[in-house]
């Protein structure tokens, strides 16, 4: 055969191979991992050693930027032991999955979040943000689980107990039990006069001298519904939750029906 002919073979049978060829190894290649994480692996570092993790999200270094880097420095200097800084630059490949978490593609810049060590997110300042700020994001470890569970979309049921020791609130059983909350609501108990959760128990307007047990209910994003007494049943604090806009979605809810009137006498 002539040689001319036999490269005009090949040429022609590369030419139909080859297309396939290619396909068959783009089904069969190994997809490339997604570049690495430096600020998950910070966050997820921190946690393990009960840190917060304050992410500072930016666009550019610019004024604004360096300003939030400064605050920050100066204000969680000598908490090495509670904290971490992360720095994230919101159009680095690899940081895309937290930037979708936080949802702060179109936030302004620059952008501090404050991550607790349960993954809560406990503060969030866009452009400028103050030492005091900061220390606002340092939160007590029932108000820590309660702003994980409302970021969830859950209900919280705190039970605060007072200095006198007294059963846990039937309405917890009942809501626990009941097919209408018991997916969605979630329960934590704590002590009125505990010293690490003095914030919270300002917050929620207690006594931390007070003998009674309160119970105080939660909604998302971060709604105290109620305080109701020991002794509340879950209807009453249903109710409340109802009267609030936070039980639910369906209008034919026995939650958001008024309760019957009684007949007046005459």
């Amino acid at each position: 055969m002539n040689i001319h002919l036999i490269r005009s073979v090949i040429a022609t049978a590369l030419a139909v191979i080859a297309p396939t060829f290619a396909m068959a190894q783009a089904r069969n290649a190994v997809p490339a991992a997604a570049p690495a994480s430096k600020a998950q692996a910070t966050i997820d570092q921190a946690a393990k050693e009960g840190k917060y993790t304050f992410l500072l999200f930016f666009k550019q270094n610019d004024a604004a930027t360096n300003a939030m880097t400064a605050t920050l420095k100066e204000a969680l200097a000598g908490k090495s032991e509670q904290t971490v800084v992360a720095h994230v630059q919101v159009g680095d490949p690899a940081e895309q999955a937290l930037v979708t978490k936080y949802d702060v593609s179109r936030a302004p810049m620059p952008m501090t979040i404050a991550v607790a060590p349960n993954g809560a997110m406990t503060g969030m300042f866009a452009q400028k943000v103050t030492a005091e700020k900061l220390g606002e994001a340092f939160v007590t470890p029932t108000m820590m689980f309660a702003m994980k569970n409302l970021q969830a979309n859950k209900l919280v049921l705190v039970t605060v107990q007072g200095s006198a020791k007294a059963p846990a609130p039937v309405a917890i059983k009942d809501f626990q039990s009941d097919p209408h909350f018991k997916d969605r609501i979630v329960t934590i108990g704590m002590t009125a006069a505990d010293p690490q959760e003095g914030k919270f128990v300002g917050q929620m307007q207690i006594d931390p001298k007070a003998k009674a047990t309160h119970t105080v209910l939660l909604a998302p994003p971060g709604l105290m519904v109620g305080k109701f007494d020991a002794v509340a049943s879950k209807d009453e604090i249903a109710a409340a939750l109802a009267k609030a806009g936070k039980c639910c979605d369906d209008p034919h809810c026995k939650h958001h029906q008024a309760p019957p009137r009684t007949a007046t006498r005459r």
